[in-house]
């Protein structure tokens, strides 16, 4: 049972005893890091198996409960006491002893991680004599013809090799030129046609677009060559010791090298203007592309040349002059960047796009200023350290302007897709908002949110996938990168507390996915189920505003509990701050409250023709804190829901749409009464709008000695439409008493 404990307790030691001599080995020292981190994977295995172990044992005991005091215990119980004891304090001493361990492991590993970055630094910022003095050549020249002699010797047997297998070198090489051939000529055929179908000048957005498309067609013949030619004479066992890692670093060397100047010829496009992301004329374009493909090719160069330095064992003295010369190289190259004016690019292309615009000292040697100063700031850099003796410092500033160039040239060539596909061009619509609009129909103030949400998390992705890249050519390891991305996204503990970045990301987007459905299931509710004839406005409204407030309560709930914040803990601050949401936020909870009332009992509904105070109107929405009222004169009233509720309302259409109007007629004492009257409700029957049960009624109120006062009293099926109809019985009324010769007068 304790094998396992004891195997992970000798590793431990092994590998504490193994780091004191390997202070200066830093391969080794990641190889050791290696076998900790196993012998910690291992030990968290064997405690989460052990643990459940000595739970049945201790619950085991509790079940024989407290050995009797008083009195002898059974011996068969004792027994099985003892044995259970013994078994409990062997898995507890080996769940200890495990955690011992795994304690002990992620201390090596801090000491690991120490001792390589002091390697690191060392090696980095050791001044050694400089290159220019006499002693270093000659120490060099010396030394040459053994060098020579050991790479014709290796080389020889690796021409010993290739000549027995030659036939298949050759096809291998031939394959790899008819695939690249094939590819590049399919390539360029499905970029003119891409290209053609553009009219006129392509704005900034459009060569973006196109870049972003361009750029990997472009790199895949080559890259897949690559690979072939790689994966061929693997296959036929041609890197063999002292080759392998040498073919490895060719390998890499080429596919940054098919990176960088694919990016660099997208983006200056020397052949085709229209197409150019940088706006400087063709010559520049040229120079430009050519001085970058030069620095691409001597850090491949000094790559290998080191490479091939440690697989047949170069002397120190030669590789610090190898490395000098490629430095020079690349500082020259970089001078020249710098000192080469930059011609603008003319013509109509000049103006297309505001992003275009040049320094307006564009033409000086050094313009523009922001660019040129930090080239030549890094080329007299790696020229002057490289000169007095920090080799090494100027070797890794040069390949950190390719390497860290590189990843940020494609990493930015990303986000202007992206921008492109997000951002609104010459006032048209996003590409990314022209699908939600035609594809879920969102109107254009939410695809902004949405475009904008979606633009930000690929920035973020962007960054969290370039980050690791750049920290890695920077000099940290895959192993320090990893275990700090493990602690980011999976959980870091600030006291109490435990952080994780990717579940609070998960939260996120959940939240972002349940509200994007909620407001789509909304819709289409509104456009086939509530958007039916016989279904009540109000009802409608409800049901919506009911959904809406559910979905968005139910993603906020699961998104704050995946994030891993417990629901618990905030309603007990919600407790502890209501207290305070009592007194200075008791007007919001009250119409917060004072709406949901409106929402459950109904007694005001959308559509309703209510009357409040001095104004009247038509609910047109009610939300959460106000109700919305389109008055008459088309103006929104907004009322708060606490004054609907604890107010006088006078709602006109609470139950149904009937309604009771009343016309008061005055005529002169020459009328008769029951004409009048037989008049009034004669004309009130023959509106069609006019309910037929109740009958209109005519009756004669009052009189004086000058007139008689009558009043017409009927039920109108839609009181909505009692102006319309008021009118239109008050025409009929005149033409009535016209012919019968009473002169009358309305109120």
């Amino acid at each position: 049972m304790t094998t396992p404990v004891e195997r992970l307790v000798k590793g431990i030691e092994s590998a504490e005893k193994s780091i004191q001599q390997l202070k200066e080995l830093e391969s080794e020292l990641q190889r050791l890091r290696t076998d900790v981190e196993e012998i910690i994977y291992d030990s968290t295995a064997t405690a989460e198996t052990l643990r459940p172990k000595l739970t049945e044992v201790k619950s085991q005991i509790e079940r024989l409960g407290p050995a009797p005091k008083d009195q002898p215990e059974a011996p068969a119980i004792a027994a099985e006491r003892a044995r259970l004891n013994t078994i409990a304090a062997a898995l507890d001493g080996a769940v200890k002893s495990v955690e011992l361990t795994w304690v002990r492991g992620k201390q090596m590993i801090d000491r690991i991680t120490v001792m390589r970055y002091q390697i690191f630094s060392r090696n980095l910022f050791e001044r050694r004599a400089s290159p220019l003095l006499p002693s270093l050549w000659h120490d060099v020249y010396e030394r040459l013809p053994s060098i020579t002699g050991r790479a014709q010797y290796y080389g020889a047997h690796w021409f010993e090799r290739s000549s027995r297998q030659w036939l298949a070198l050759i096809c291998v090489i031939a394959g790899t030129l008819v695939a690249a051939f094939l590819i590049g000529r399919v390539v360029d055929h499905w970029i003119e046609k891409k290209r053609a179908g553009f009219e006129g000048i392509p704005s900034f957005f459009d060569r973006i677009n196109q870049a972003a498309i361009v750029a990997p067609a472009r790199m895949l013949g080559p890259m897949i060559a690559a690979a072939i030619l790689y994966a061929g004479f693997d296959s036929l066992d041609m890197f063999f010791s002292p080759w392998e890692r040498l073919s490895e670093t060719v390998l890499w060397g080429v596919l940054i090298y098919i990176a960088g100047s694919g990016m660099a010829r997208v983006a200056l496009a020397p052949r085709h203007p229209e197409w150019r992301l940088i706006p400087v004329d063709d010559d520049t374009a040229s120079f430009i592309l050519t001085i970058v493909k030069a620095i691409l090719g001597v850090y491949i160069l000094d790559t290998v040349l080191v490479e091939f330095g440690r697989a047949i064992y170069v002397p120190l003295a030669v590789t610090v002059a190898q490395g000098f010369i490629t430095n020079l190289l690349t500082a020259g190259l970089l001078a020249l960047l710098a000192l080469k004016p930059f011609v603008a690019q003319t013509g109509p292309l000049r103006v297309v796009n505001h992003l275009d615009r040049v320094d307006a000292n564009a033409g000086k040697r050094l313009a523009p200023l922001s660019i040129k100063l930090p080239i030549l700031a890094l080329a007299i850099f790696i020229a002057g350290s490289s000169t007095v003796g920090y080799v090494a410092l100027g070797r890794y500033v040069a390949q950190q302007i390719v390497l860290t160039g590189t990843v940020l040239a494609i990493a930015g060539l990303i986000y202007l897709g992206v921008r492109a596909l997000t951002r609104r061009r010459e006032g048209a619509n996003s590409a990314v908002g022209a699908f939600l609009e035609s594809r879920f129909g969102i109107e254009r103030t939410r695809q902004s949110q949405i475009v904008k949400l979606c633009e930000a998390a690929v920035l973020l992705a962007l960054l969290f996938a370039a980050l690791p890249l750049l920290m890695m050519q920077w000099g940290f390891s895959g192993a320090d990168i990893r275990d700090w991305a493990k602690a980011l996204f999976f959980g870091f503990e600030i006291g109490q507390f435990r952080i994780s970045l990717i579940r609070i990301l998960i939260g996120i987007i959940l939240f972002i996915a349940l509200l994007f459905l909620t407001r789509i299931t909304q819709r289409w509710l509104r456009e086939h189920v509530l958007a039916q004839d016989r279904m009540d406005a109000g009802v409608a409204n409800s049901v919506d505003l009911a959904v809406g407030y559910v979905g968005v309560s139910v993603a906020v709930l699961m998104a704050v509990s995946y994030a891993g914040l417990d629901v618990t803990n905030l309603a007990i601050v919600a407790g502890a701050l209501s207290v305070g949401i009592g007194f200075g936020l008791q007007s919001v909870v009250n119409n917060f409250v004072s709406g949901l009332i409106l929402l459950a009992e109904r007694p005001i509904k959308v559509g309703d023709w209510i009357v409040v105070g001095d104004q009247q109107g038509n609910v047109r929405r009610i939300s959460v804190r106000s109700t919305e009222i389109e008055t008459f004169d088309r103006a929104s009233l907004i009322v708060p829901n606490s004054e609907l509720i604890s107010g006088r309302v006078l709602n006109w259409t609470h139950r149904n749409m009937l309604g009771r109007v009343v016309i008061k007629v005055s005529t002169d004492m020459k009328a008769s009464p029951k004409a009048v009257i037989e008049i009034l409700e004669q004309v009130a029957r023959r509106q069609p709008n006019v309910q037929e049960k109740p009958p209109p009624l005519a009756v004669l109120e009052t009189f004086t000695p000058d007139s008689l006062m009558f009043s017409l009293s009927f039920t109108l099926s839609n009181v909505n439409a009692g102006g319309r109809v008021k009118s239109e019985l008050h025409i009929a009324i005149l033409d009535a008493f016209r012919e019968a010769g009473i002169y009358a007068t309305l109120h």
